[in-house]
């Protein structure tokens, strides 16, 4: 067996849990049911590989506080150096520092998606949802990859230039894609993913390893 092809097997195994994301719409069409599933499903692959760590949906927080929220799929966090200020069943509203990684889910590549998509990441480059760079882990670069994906369950038509871009950038992955009433695992894709999320555990363990003992800063509450 070539390694091209072993790699092939191993990265459809690791997302054969996604496979009924596939068939549900032979049940229904009702778009935001496509999406909690889709989101579920995704948030339920995450975990098993990023554990310890958990996997929210919901918000970041950080000050001072925009007038909305985004609300984010897929929030990879650990209550490290602050834990949840809300947290229920999945459910988290999150102190920035404590969000490693942030993912934002799409069912399917549909006109809207690419938009969506850039928007999530510009806010992800700008750390404006996620935890900025550990000073303390530049020489190991920290700032190298981004903490953020976007994550496309199934291409069900060819990607447009600016999501073929997103692609081949690593900042967007597509698990699946539908060619001819044929769907397939898109492998290199699958292994982007879980190197990122790698990376995002990494992020975690480096910064909990420092050896100076995260503290609150006090000094606006004198």
């Amino acid at each position: 067996m070539e390694l091209r092809h072993y790699l092939g097997t191993v990265a459809a195994q690791l997302v054969t849990e996604l496979t009924p994301i596939l068939e549900i719409k032979g049940v229904t069409s009702n778009t935001d049911l496509l999406g909690k599933y889709t989101e579920a499903s995704i948030r339920s692959l995450v975990h098993r590989i990023v554990q310890p760590m958990r996997v929210s949906t919901g918000a970041v927080l950080d000050y001072p506080l925009p007038t909305v929220l985004r609300q984010i799929d897929l929030i990879i966090w650990a209550p490290f150096p602050v834990p949840a200020i809300f947290e229920v069943e999945g459910f988290g509203l999150l102190p920035k520092s404590s969000a490693f990684g942030v993912i934002e889910v799409k069912r399917s590549n549909y006109p809207k998606a690419t938009a969506q998509l850039e928007s999530f990441l510009a806010d992800v480059d700008s750390r404006k949802v996620v935890a900025d760079y550990d000073p303390w882990l530049s020489p190991f670069q920290d700032g190298a990859k981004s903490p953020g994906i976007g994550i496309i369950c199934v291409l069900e038509s060819a990607p447009s230039k600016r999501l073929a871009k997103l692609i081949a950038a690593d900042r967007v992955v597509a698990v699946f894609e539908r060619v001819g009433g044929k769907t397939s695992v898109r492998p290199r894709d699958v292994f982007v993913l879980v190197n990122f999320l790698h990376f995002v555990t990494w992020r975690y363990r480096a910064s909990s390893a420092n050896s100076n003992f995260p503290q609150i800063n006090l000094e606006a509450l004198k």
